[in-house]
């Protein structure tokens, strides 16, 4: 791949990085799951960081990256509604929990001993089993009460979101918009003393 796709895993939650596969970019909306390759990509980083395991998929990710592509791009809208609505304040609907788990119902779940941990490993084909292990994360958010920490970055043109639970963190990253943030303000700070 001569682009490499460069994908903000801030959250440790398969169900937000995947929102997060949606980005700005000099001011443009950027969609960083567009083609399998990206899939293929984003699936390795998640594998890289141990947000998923390979060996919860029959197949390798080369052999159904096209199948997937649809499923998340519909399961990430449907995510990204809601998550948003939960991080302005609004309540979930019932009906959101329901559609999430009948993407479970697609991939049901079976338990494997991989390296001494119990892992979760989705039934079904490899794409459904996919949005199986994010719809189950962003239930399991509800469950602990984590998605009640679920915010906006302070970036008015970031559409990033992240949980913070200690109700101190601004910023999607320091990497992101808070070196940014500093950046700007320093250059404002100069500007204002010449």
């Amino acid at each position: 791949m001569t682009n490499e796709v460069t994908f903000p895993l801030i959250s440790g939650n398969i169900s937000i990085d995947l929102i997060n596969t949606e980005v700005v970019r000099h001011g443009t909306r950027h969609d960083l799951l567009t083609k399998p390759e990206h899939v293929i990509a984003w699936f390795h980083t998640l594998t890289k960081e141990n947000i998923i395991l390979s060996q919860q998929f029959n197949m390798d990710i080369e052999d159904w990256a096209e199948g997937a592509l649809p499923h998340l791009r519909e399961l990430r809208s449907l995510l990204r509604e809601s998550y948003e609505n939960v991080a302005d304040g609004i309540e979930l609907s019932s009906d959101w929990v329901t559609d999430l788990e009948l993407f479970i119902r697609q991939a049901p779940f079976t338990y494997q001993l991989i390296d001494d941990k119990l892992v979760l490993i989705p039934i079904g084909e490899p794409a459904k089993a996919l949005v199986s292990l994010i719809a189950l994360d962003a239930l399991s958010l509800i469950d602990s009460g984590q998605l009640n920490s679920l915010h906006r970055c302070a970036n008015p043109e970031c559409v990033l979101l992240f949980i913070d639970t200690r109700g101190r963190r601004k910023w999607c990253s320091m990497k992101i918009c808070g070196n940014r943030h500093k950046v700007t303000r320093h250059q404002q700070q100069k500007k204002k003393e010449k």
